[in-house]
């Protein structure tokens, strides 16, 4: 694959785990959530617990396997019908993840930066920067992640932990609103759960990190940071605005910043600082789901240029962002269904299956 002789570092891994879980969620904490809203912060922290174990089983394989492609130990184990079913599906998956992430970005800036330009103007750019990303290789996406990764997380650690030590924050609003049937609160948490499901695109970044990494200390560090900030973020929107405030605002975070911005001088407008590193944000998440879409591709198609694929991929883009109407994804809706299955239990069984396999593998030679 283009670019990927140089294997990564701890870091490199880190910054990629990061970037592929965190995008519209900050923007809209707590309340895409479906159910009751004041009891999210809670649920972040109940539904990341699965994904770790997908961490650990990653990091698993890649201690047995070494630096083998995952799905290339697949196809030899479960037999071509059956890769090719589950490709098909990841691909489909991720290709439909990465049209969404595009709209998201494309409401984001509408919303907030662009009021009044057209929607195509703006998802161009983006779409054209994506694809050059992409046909450039990982090593130009790893790149652009780690260089953001770090000012990215004290600009958002900066912002919530004014909020967690203001005047204003009260923790009268935190306890959560639990409700007792296991069906309601499955349903509630199915978006917050869905949050983090660009955690699959790790089964195709392993292969190139270096062997003596830690490399699940290096996941389990980025996914951590993901929900220690998505947590203290629905903490302080809920501590400062309180539950019947906050409902009505269309970004909690976004207010937030307007409020502790200074009157004068270079700051002045410190919310748009915020939201420019945000767009940087999308654009690494969409780099990141793109390079997995195509890695996939490749896998199934080798003899295909990887710019043909780009080229007969990125339209479905820009017609997704322009004629599909933007909603919130919520509750049992299809997308968080798929998102769920597609990123934690199907990686989870395959996953297994290879490492029981190797296993059996070794039996049998001894």
């Amino acid at each position: 694959m283009r670019n990927t002789i140089q294997q990564f570092r701890g870091f490199d891994l880190f910054a990629f785990t990061f970037s592929s879980t965190i995008t519209l969620g900050v923007a809209f904490l707590p309340y895409v959530a479906d159910g009751e809203i004041r009891s999210a912060w809670l649920k972040l922290i109940l539904t990341s617990i699965p994904y770790f174990f997908l961490i650990w089983l990653i990091s698993k394989y890649f201690r047995l396997y070494d630096n083998n492609d995952f799905f290339k130990i697949l196809r030899k184990n479960a037999g071509y019908l059956v890769y090719f079913i589950i490709m098909a599906y990841l691909i489909l998956s991720s290709i439909f993840s990465t049209m969404k992430v595009t709209q998201d970005l494309t409401f984001l800036v509408r919303t907030f930066m662009l009021k009044t330009t057209p929607t195509f103007l703006i998802i161009l750019p983006f779409i054209l920067l994506i694809s050059l990303a992409v046909h450039y290789g990982l090593l130009t996406i790893v790149r652009f992640v780690s260089f953001f990764v770090v000012a990215e997380i004290l600009l958002l650690a900066t912002f919530l932990s004014w909020g967690l030590f203001s005047e204003y924050f009260n923790w009268i609003f935190i306890p959560p609103v639990m409700n007792v049937e296991l069906p309601v609160f499955l349903k509630s948490s199915m978006s917050d759960a869905a949050r983090y499901g660009g955690i699959v695109t790790l089964l195709g970044f392993i292969q190139y990190v270096k062997r003596d990494e830690k490399t699940f200390r290096a996941m389990s560090a980025g996914l951590l940071c993901v929900m220690l900030i998505y947590v203290t973020l629905s903490l302080v929107v809920l501590g400062i605005f309180g539950y019947e405030e906050a409902i009505h605002l269309i970004s909690p975070i976004i207010t937030l910043v307007q409020s502790i911005t200074p009157s004068t001088g270079l700051l002045e407008r410190m919310d748009l600082l915020f939201l420019g590193f945000w767009v940087i944000s999308f654009i690494k998440v969409s780099c990141i789901l793109f390079w997995f879409s195509i890695y996939l591709l490749e896998q199934l198609f080798p003899k295909i240029k990887r710019s043909i694929l780009i080229a007969c991929i990125t339209p479905l883009f820009f017609i997704y962002a322009n004629w599909v109407p933007f909603q919130f994804i919520e509750g049992w809706q299809v997308y968080n269904i798929n998102v769920l299955v597609a990123s934690l239990l199907l990686p989870c069984l395959l996953l297994l299956f290879v490492i029981a396999k190797h296993r059996h593998s070794r039996e049998v030679v001894s």
